[in-house]
């Protein structure tokens, strides 16, 4: 592996708590919440519509124009370099008759148009041009403007985008969501790394499962033998902070033993293991460490986006539910400038084996979710700190937002950008609809529990 500078280095693991009391109690929230669609409905609502989500870096935004579009927890989106430099958010629902407004998943305009009708708009989202309606009484371009979504950028160039409306009560701004995120990120030198190449894996489980394996790494002897060979297993640390989780790991400094003979993880486990004489393996190099030359800066972001540094490349993952039982991981990777092509590659090929073994880990754990035999576990008050930190925030947030709706008697999407209609007619039918307890174009209807 090329010889990677170090321009900035993350903190070293904090001194463990070796002499807390280690308490059993915690349990993993129940097993229904991993299968329901209606949960996975009221998490929507109470969670991704409120919370801030990392998106991209902005690096990716050379010029005006430039976009990239999103899907999110069902809201489909896209965000833009205008002509002042800055990035902005819309929803990708054109204001006439709400047909996406950009088609691509990125691209490059300073005017967007809608394909169905040809309403255009630049990048502030103003509408620019309704074809035939110049003449209509009482239309104002003004007023069909697309629809905001709210957006922040970092010093170090990571955006990150909130659908939850500014005058609803439940809306934080970034640095009191992520206190202490910003400062924390200025350990690693972003502004050196260019984009490399991106990826996805289509999952057949739900969104937490995989968020309990990502904040944890009590798992990492048994099922990640690479990583656990670059870092030192006994000095990983996930240490919670505001809405967001810093993971610590000393790396190995000297060169690791890459075993290039494919096994079995269930057939190298105790378990499975049990009994049986293992051979040594036949190919067993010394290597460059593939995680690089310093400690990583790994951090996990609420609810369910990770920003993993090292060395000689960054990544990010966004963890994108589907359903209750689907989800799409999405990666981005970002190398350092100057590394050689093989260097690259030996990091991509070392990230890949470990999401892969999480990915499958993910896939059989959901199994099981699925038959309904399996209710909670205990979670270890050290070990499993993360995940118990994370699913109770998920607990917090849905029984608050639950309750909501409960007393209001009605399902409330802190994400929904209409207003009410104006149109005395509209409004007529849109109560009949309610009071059939359909959804509303307000996305609002009555609880069916």
């Amino acid at each position: 592996m090329a010889t990677v500078s170090v321009a900035k280095t993350p903190s070293a693991p904090p001194v463990d708590f070796k002499n807390e009391p280690l308490l059993a109690g915690e349990h993993t929230l129940p097993a229904s919440w991993w299968t329901s669609e209606k949960i996975y409905d009221l998490e929507k609502r109470a969670i991704f519509y409120k919370s801030w989500m990392f998106t991209v870096h902005s690096s990716r935004f050379k010029k005006a124009g430039d976009y990239f579009s999103y899907t999110v927890a069902g809201i489909n989106f896209f965000i833009i370099k205008n002509k002042e430099g800055e990035l902005k958010a819309f929803h990708n629902v054109c204001r006439h008759r709400a047909y996406p407004v950009v088609r691509k998943d990125e691209g490059s305009s300073v005017v967007v148009g809608c394909k169905y009708h040809g309403w255009s708009y630049n990048t502030d989202g103003k509408l620019t041009k309704a074809p035939h309606f110049d003449n209509v009484e009482g239309f104002e371009k003004d007023e069909n403007s697309l629809y905001p979504i709210n957006i922040h950028t970092t010093t170090q160039g990571l955006v990150f985008v909130n659908f939850c409306q500014k005058d609803n009560e439940d809306f934080v701004p970034f640095d009191d969501w992520f206190s202490g995120l910003s400062t924390e990120l200025d350990e690693f030198d972003f502004g050196d790394y260019d984009y490399h190449m991106s990826y996805e894996l289509d999952g057949d489980f739900n969104w937490k499962t995989l968020m309990d394996g990502y904040q944890e790494c009590y798992h990492c002897p048994t099922a990640h033998p690479g990583l656990s060979t670059a870092f030192k297993m006994e000095t990983y640390q996930v240490v919670p902070k505001s809405r967001y989780c810093r993971h610590y790991a000393e790396i190995v400094k000297e060169k690791v033993e890459i075993d290039n003979e494919e096994k079995d993880a269930d057939e190298e486990s105790s378990w499975f293991g049990f009994g049986k004489k293992k051979e040594a393996p036949k190919k067993v190099e010394k290597k460059q460490n593939p995680g690089g030359e310093f400690n990583g800066l790994w951090v996990y972001l609420f609810p369910s986006n990770g920003v993993n540094c090292y060395s000689p490349a960054w990544y990010s993952i966004r963890v994108l539910p589907i359903t209750a039982t689907r989800t799409i991981l999405h990666y981005d990777i970002y190398t350092k400038k100057g590394l050689d092509d093989t260097a690259k590659k030996e990091f991509v090929d070392f990230l890949q084996l470990v999401e892969l073994e999480d990915f499958n880990l993910c896939q059989l754990t959901q199994k099981n979710l699925n038959e309904g035999v399996y209710s909670t576990g205990y979670l270890h008050p050290n070990k499993e700190r993360g995940v118990v930190y994370y699913q109770n925030i998920v607990a917090e947030m849905v029984k608050k937002h639950f309750a909501k709706e409960q007393e209001a008697g009605k399902s409330i999407n802190p994400a929904f950008v209409g207003h009410a209609a104006k149109n005395p007619n509209v409004q007529e039918l849109e109560a009949i609809c309610n009071k059939l307890e359909c959804g509303g174009s307000s996305g609002e209807s009555k609880l069916d529990w």
